[in-house]
Protein backbone atom coordinates (compact mmCIF):
# COMPACT_ATOMS: atom_id res chain seq x y z
CA UNK A 1 0.00 0.00 0.00
CA UNK A 2 1.59 3.24 -1.17
CA UNK A 3 0.84 6.83 -0.25
CA UNK A 4 0.36 8.72 -3.51
CA UNK A 5 -0.10 12.45 -4.09
CA UNK A 6 -1.96 13.03 -7.35
CA UNK A 7 -1.84 16.56 -8.71
CA UNK A 8 -4.20 17.53 -11.52
CA UNK A 9 -3.48 20.64 -13.60
CA UNK A 10 -5.92 23.04 -15.19
CA UNK A 11 -6.47 21.00 -18.36
CA UNK A 12 -7.15 17.90 -16.22
CA UNK A 13 -10.09 19.59 -14.49
CA UNK A 14 -11.15 21.89 -17.33
CA UNK A 15 -14.33 20.16 -18.53
CA UNK A 16 -16.57 17.20 -17.70
CA UNK A 17 -14.65 14.77 -19.94
CA UNK A 18 -11.31 15.69 -18.39
CA UNK A 19 -12.73 15.54 -14.89
CA UNK A 20 -14.09 12.06 -15.64
CA UNK A 21 -10.58 10.88 -16.53
CA UNK A 22 -9.26 12.50 -13.38
CA UNK A 23 -11.83 10.71 -11.24
CA UNK A 24 -10.84 7.43 -12.87
CA UNK A 25 -7.19 8.01 -11.89
CA UNK A 26 -8.14 8.56 -8.27
CA UNK A 27 -10.52 5.62 -8.04
CA UNK A 28 -8.04 3.31 -9.81
CA UNK A 29 -5.32 4.15 -7.29
CA UNK A 30 -7.71 3.51 -4.43
CA UNK A 31 -8.75 0.20 -6.00
CA UNK A 32 -5.08 -0.85 -5.98
CA UNK A 33 -5.04 -0.25 -2.25
CA UNK A 34 -3.11 3.02 -2.37
CA UNK A 35 -3.84 5.87 -0.01
CA UNK A 36 -4.41 9.01 -2.07
CA UNK A 37 -4.01 12.75 -1.55
CA UNK A 38 -5.24 14.98 -4.38
CA UNK A 39 -3.96 18.48 -5.21
CA UNK A 40 -5.79 20.55 -7.82
CA UNK A 41 -5.23 23.63 -9.96
CA UNK A 42 -7.89 26.07 -11.13
CA UNK A 43 -10.09 24.80 -13.94
CA UNK A 44 -8.94 25.52 -17.49
CA UNK A 45 -6.95 28.36 -18.97
CA UNK A 46 -7.63 32.02 -19.73
CA UNK A 47 -11.18 32.44 -20.95
CA UNK A 48 -12.58 29.60 -18.87
CA UNK A 49 -14.79 31.14 -16.18
CA UNK A 50 -12.80 29.99 -13.14
CA UNK A 51 -9.27 30.02 -14.59
CA UNK A 52 -6.76 32.15 -12.69
CA UNK A 53 -6.16 34.55 -15.58
CA UNK A 54 -9.90 35.00 -16.06
CA UNK A 55 -10.39 35.82 -12.39
CA UNK A 56 -7.50 38.29 -12.39
CA UNK A 57 -8.98 39.83 -15.53
CA UNK A 58 -11.86 41.01 -13.38
CA UNK A 59 -9.43 43.47 -11.80
CA UNK A 60 -8.65 44.86 -15.25
CA UNK A 61 -12.36 45.30 -15.93
CA UNK A 62 -12.67 47.14 -12.64
CA UNK A 63 -9.73 49.41 -13.48
CA UNK A 64 -7.76 47.85 -10.62
CA UNK A 65 -5.09 45.88 -12.46
CA UNK A 66 -2.50 47.07 -9.93
CA UNK A 67 -4.49 45.91 -6.91
CA UNK A 68 -2.56 45.45 -3.70
CA UNK A 69 -0.81 42.14 -3.08
CA UNK A 70 -3.21 40.73 -0.48
CA UNK A 71 -6.29 41.48 -2.58
CA UNK A 72 -4.80 40.23 -5.81
CA UNK A 73 -3.53 37.01 -4.25
CA UNK A 74 -6.82 36.36 -2.48
CA UNK A 75 -8.68 36.62 -5.78
CA UNK A 76 -6.06 34.47 -7.55
CA UNK A 77 -6.63 31.61 -5.09
CA UNK A 78 -10.36 31.37 -5.77
CA UNK A 79 -10.02 29.09 -8.80
CA UNK A 80 -8.25 26.37 -6.83
CA UNK A 81 -10.84 26.58 -4.05
CA UNK A 82 -13.64 26.06 -6.58
CA UNK A 83 -11.77 23.09 -8.09
CA UNK A 84 -11.18 21.46 -4.72
CA UNK A 85 -14.84 21.72 -3.74
CA UNK A 86 -16.07 20.39 -7.09
CA UNK A 87 -13.61 17.49 -7.25
CA UNK A 88 -14.30 16.47 -3.66
CA UNK A 89 -18.05 16.53 -4.33
CA UNK A 90 -17.67 14.45 -7.50
CA UNK A 91 -15.51 11.86 -5.75
CA UNK A 92 -17.90 11.63 -2.82
CA UNK A 93 -20.81 11.14 -5.21
CA UNK A 94 -18.87 8.17 -6.61
CA UNK A 95 -18.59 6.59 -3.21
CA UNK A 96 -15.07 7.88 -2.47
CA UNK A 97 -15.55 10.12 0.54
CA UNK A 98 -13.45 13.24 0.04
CA UNK A 99 -12.71 16.39 1.98
CA UNK A 100 -11.84 19.70 0.28
CA UNK A 101 -8.95 21.47 2.02
CA UNK A 102 -7.55 24.96 1.52
CA UNK A 103 -4.07 26.12 2.49
CA UNK A 104 -5.56 27.06 5.85
CA UNK A 105 -7.11 23.70 6.65
CA UNK A 106 -4.17 21.74 5.20
CA UNK A 107 -1.68 23.86 7.12
CA UNK A 108 0.42 24.95 4.11
CA UNK A 109 2.56 27.90 5.16
CA UNK A 110 4.87 30.14 3.16
CA UNK A 111 7.02 33.23 3.43
CA UNK A 112 8.07 35.79 0.88
CA UNK A 113 6.36 38.27 -1.38
CA UNK A 114 2.78 38.20 -2.62
CA UNK A 115 2.55 36.36 -5.91
CA UNK A 116 5.86 34.58 -5.42
CA UNK A 117 6.02 33.17 -1.90
CA UNK A 118 7.90 29.97 -1.04
CA UNK A 119 6.41 27.12 0.97
CA UNK A 120 8.11 26.75 4.34
CA UNK A 121 6.02 24.10 6.08
CA UNK A 122 3.06 21.75 5.69
CA UNK A 123 1.05 20.34 8.60
CA UNK A 124 1.26 16.67 7.59
CA UNK A 125 -0.75 15.57 10.62
CA UNK A 126 -3.84 17.45 9.45
CA UNK A 127 -3.68 15.91 5.98
CA UNK A 128 -2.85 12.41 7.14
CA UNK A 129 -5.71 12.51 9.67
CA UNK A 130 -8.09 12.79 6.72
CA UNK A 131 -6.32 9.96 4.89
CA UNK A 132 -6.36 7.76 8.01
CA UNK A 133 -10.10 8.32 8.35
CA UNK A 134 -10.56 6.63 4.98
CA UNK A 135 -11.20 9.83 3.03
CA UNK A 136 -9.33 11.56 0.23
CA UNK A 137 -8.08 15.08 0.98
CA UNK A 138 -8.54 17.33 -2.06
CA UNK A 139 -6.14 20.21 -1.49
CA UNK A 140 -5.92 23.56 -3.22
CA UNK A 141 -2.65 24.07 -5.05
CA UNK A 142 -0.94 27.42 -5.68
CA UNK A 143 -1.89 28.94 -2.33
CA UNK A 144 -0.34 29.11 1.13
CA UNK A 145 -0.74 31.05 4.37
CA UNK A 146 1.71 33.86 5.14
CA UNK A 147 2.98 34.63 8.67
CA UNK A 148 0.47 37.52 8.86
CA UNK A 149 -2.42 35.12 8.18
CA UNK A 150 -3.10 36.29 4.62
CA UNK A 151 -3.36 33.92 1.70
CA UNK A 152 -0.44 34.19 -0.69
CA UNK A 153 0.29 32.54 -4.02
CA UNK A 154 3.55 30.74 -4.81
CA UNK A 155 4.19 31.65 -8.45
CA UNK A 156 2.39 30.72 -11.64
CA UNK A 157 2.42 26.97 -12.13
CA UNK A 158 2.94 26.63 -8.40
CA UNK A 159 0.39 23.86 -7.89
CA UNK A 160 3.16 21.43 -8.91
CA UNK A 161 5.24 22.75 -6.03
CA UNK A 162 2.24 22.50 -3.68
CA UNK A 163 1.91 18.82 -4.57
CA UNK A 164 5.62 18.10 -4.07
CA UNK A 165 5.55 19.95 -0.75
CA UNK A 166 2.57 17.91 0.42
CA UNK A 167 4.39 14.77 -0.71
CA UNK A 168 7.58 15.83 1.06
CA UNK A 169 6.00 16.55 4.44
CA UNK A 170 3.66 13.54 4.38
CA UNK A 171 6.52 11.29 3.18
CA UNK A 172 4.54 10.09 0.16
CA UNK A 173 5.96 7.28 -1.96
CA UNK A 174 5.26 9.17 -5.20
CA UNK A 175 3.97 12.53 -6.34
CA UNK A 176 2.20 12.10 -9.68
CA UNK A 177 1.88 15.33 -11.68
CA UNK A 178 -0.98 14.76 -14.14
CA UNK A 179 -1.12 17.01 -17.17
CA UNK A 180 -2.21 16.87 -20.82
CA UNK A 181 1.03 15.31 -22.15
CA UNK A 182 2.48 11.88 -21.28
CA UNK A 183 5.64 13.08 -19.58
CA UNK A 184 8.60 15.37 -20.20
CA UNK A 185 9.51 15.58 -23.90
CA UNK A 186 12.75 16.71 -25.48
CA UNK A 187 10.83 19.63 -27.03
CA UNK A 188 7.30 21.00 -26.69
CA UNK A 189 5.19 18.28 -28.35
CA UNK A 190 2.71 20.91 -29.47
CA UNK A 191 5.46 22.40 -31.62
CA UNK A 192 7.39 19.22 -32.42
CA UNK A 193 4.95 16.28 -32.38
CA UNK A 194 7.75 13.79 -33.05
CA UNK A 195 9.75 14.84 -29.97
CA UNK A 196 10.27 11.75 -27.80
CA UNK A 197 9.23 11.59 -24.15
CA UNK A 198 11.89 10.80 -21.57
CA UNK A 199 11.65 7.82 -19.23
CA UNK A 200 13.47 9.63 -16.45
CA UNK A 201 15.46 12.69 -15.42
CA UNK A 202 17.42 13.67 -12.34
CA UNK A 203 16.16 16.62 -10.28
CA UNK A 204 18.83 19.06 -11.44
CA UNK A 205 18.25 18.32 -15.13
CA UNK A 206 14.51 18.81 -14.67
CA UNK A 207 15.11 22.08 -12.86
CA UNK A 208 17.35 23.34 -15.65
CA UNK A 209 14.75 22.48 -18.30
CA UNK A 210 11.93 24.06 -16.29
CA UNK A 211 13.85 27.23 -15.44
CA UNK A 212 14.59 27.72 -19.14
CA UNK A 213 10.94 27.52 -20.09
CA UNK A 214 9.79 23.88 -20.12
CA UNK A 215 6.49 24.47 -18.36
CA UNK A 216 5.53 20.83 -17.95
CA UNK A 217 6.75 21.15 -14.35
CA UNK A 218 7.21 24.15 -12.07
CA UNK A 219 10.94 24.72 -11.55
CA UNK A 220 10.70 25.05 -7.77
CA UNK A 221 9.03 21.66 -7.52
CA UNK A 222 12.18 20.01 -8.88
CA UNK A 223 14.32 21.78 -6.28
CA UNK A 224 11.92 20.85 -3.49
CA UNK A 225 11.86 17.27 -4.72
CA UNK A 226 15.65 17.21 -4.64
CA UNK A 227 15.74 18.65 -1.11
CA UNK A 228 13.40 16.01 0.29
CA UNK A 229 14.13 13.12 -2.08
CA UNK A 230 10.56 13.00 -3.42
CA UNK A 231 9.97 10.67 -6.37
CA UNK A 232 8.02 12.69 -8.96
CA UNK A 233 6.26 11.21 -11.98
CA UNK A 234 5.00 13.49 -14.76
CA UNK A 235 2.09 11.66 -16.37
CA UNK A 236 -0.92 12.21 -18.61
CA UNK A 237 -4.45 12.32 -17.32
CA UNK A 238 -5.55 11.00 -20.69
CA UNK A 239 -3.55 7.76 -20.97
CA UNK A 240 -2.20 5.06 -18.68
CA UNK A 241 1.51 5.41 -19.38
CA UNK A 242 4.21 5.53 -16.71
CA UNK A 243 5.31 9.03 -17.70
CA UNK A 244 8.68 10.52 -16.76
CA UNK A 245 10.24 9.67 -13.39
CA UNK A 246 12.19 12.48 -11.74
CA UNK A 247 14.47 11.33 -8.96
CA UNK A 248 17.99 11.53 -7.55
CA UNK A 249 19.27 8.84 -9.91
CA UNK A 250 21.74 10.39 -12.37
CA UNK A 251 21.42 9.98 -16.10
CA UNK A 252 23.25 6.87 -17.34
CA UNK A 253 26.64 7.10 -19.05
CA UNK A 254 26.29 7.51 -22.79
CA UNK A 255 23.00 9.40 -22.60
CA UNK A 256 22.53 12.10 -25.29
CA UNK A 257 24.34 15.41 -24.88
CA UNK A 258 21.07 17.32 -25.25
CA UNK A 259 18.46 17.05 -22.50
CA UNK A 260 15.87 19.08 -24.37
CA UNK A 261 14.82 22.35 -25.95
CA UNK A 262 12.78 24.84 -23.95
CA UNK A 263 11.19 28.17 -24.84
CA UNK A 264 10.53 31.10 -22.54
CA UNK A 265 8.06 33.71 -23.80
CA UNK A 266 7.57 35.55 -20.50
CA UNK A 267 9.65 38.57 -21.56
CA UNK A 268 9.19 40.98 -24.47
CA UNK A 269 11.71 38.98 -26.48
CA UNK A 270 11.41 35.20 -26.38
CA UNK A 271 14.31 32.87 -25.63
CA UNK A 272 14.75 29.35 -26.95
CA UNK A 273 17.33 27.28 -25.07
CA UNK A 274 19.02 23.98 -25.80
CA UNK A 275 19.71 22.47 -22.38
CA UNK A 276 22.63 20.03 -22.38
CA UNK A 277 24.04 17.68 -19.80
CA UNK A 278 27.34 18.70 -18.19
CA UNK A 279 29.96 19.33 -20.84
CA UNK A 280 27.56 18.73 -23.70
CA UNK A 281 27.10 22.24 -25.07
CA UNK A 282 30.40 22.43 -26.93
CA UNK A 283 29.48 19.48 -29.12
CA UNK A 284 26.36 21.13 -30.56
CA UNK A 285 26.99 24.88 -30.28
CA UNK A 286 28.20 25.49 -33.85
CA UNK A 287 25.48 23.36 -35.43
CA UNK A 288 22.82 25.05 -33.33
CA UNK A 289 24.06 28.55 -34.19
CA UNK A 290 23.91 27.79 -37.91
CA UNK A 291 20.35 26.46 -37.62
CA UNK A 292 19.23 29.38 -35.48
CA UNK A 293 20.54 31.91 -37.99
CA UNK A 294 18.11 30.57 -40.59
CA UNK A 295 15.13 30.73 -38.21
CA UNK A 296 15.37 34.22 -36.70
CA UNK A 297 17.47 33.36 -33.66
CA UNK A 298 20.27 35.51 -32.24
CA UNK A 299 22.80 34.08 -29.73
CA UNK A 300 22.27 34.88 -26.05
CA UNK A 301 24.88 34.53 -23.32
CA UNK A 302 23.69 33.13 -20.01
CA UNK A 303 25.11 31.93 -16.70
CA UNK A 304 24.76 28.22 -17.49
CA UNK A 305 27.68 27.08 -19.65
CA UNK A 306 25.73 24.03 -20.75
CA UNK A 307 22.81 25.96 -22.21
CA UNK A 308 22.96 27.21 -25.81
CA UNK A 309 20.32 29.94 -26.08
CA UNK A 310 18.91 32.21 -28.77
CA UNK A 311 16.55 35.18 -28.62
CA UNK A 312 13.79 35.71 -31.15
CA UNK A 313 10.42 37.34 -31.66
CA UNK A 314 7.59 35.46 -29.98
CA UNK A 315 6.08 34.60 -33.36
CA UNK A 316 9.34 32.95 -34.40
CA UNK A 317 9.45 30.50 -31.48
CA UNK A 318 7.75 27.55 -33.25
CA UNK A 319 10.05 27.75 -36.26
CA UNK A 320 13.17 28.19 -34.16
CA UNK A 321 12.31 25.26 -31.89
CA UNK A 322 11.72 23.02 -34.90
CA UNK A 323 14.94 24.12 -36.60
CA UNK A 324 17.01 23.49 -33.50
CA UNK A 325 15.34 20.15 -32.87
CA UNK A 326 16.24 18.96 -36.35
CA UNK A 327 19.77 20.36 -36.15
CA UNK A 328 20.83 18.81 -32.87
CA UNK A 329 18.85 15.56 -33.27
CA UNK A 330 17.14 15.57 -29.87
CA UNK A 331 15.98 11.98 -30.15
Amino acid sequence: MALIVQKFGGTSVADPAARERMLEKVTAARARGDRVIVVVSAMGRKGAPYATDTLLGLLDEAGAAQADGPGRDLLATCGETISACLVAARLTARGVKSVPMTAYTAGIRASGSYGDAEISDVDADRILAVVDSGSVPVITGFQAVAPNGCLVTIGRGGSDTSAVAVGAWTKADFVDIYTDVPGVATADPRLVPEAPFLERLDYRSMYRLASNGARVLHDRSALLGERFGVSIRVRSTFDDGDGTLISAEPLPPGSPAVLGIAADKSAATATVAIVCKAGGASSIAATAAAAAATAGGAPVQGSDADVVAFSCAANDVPGLVKALFEAVAVR
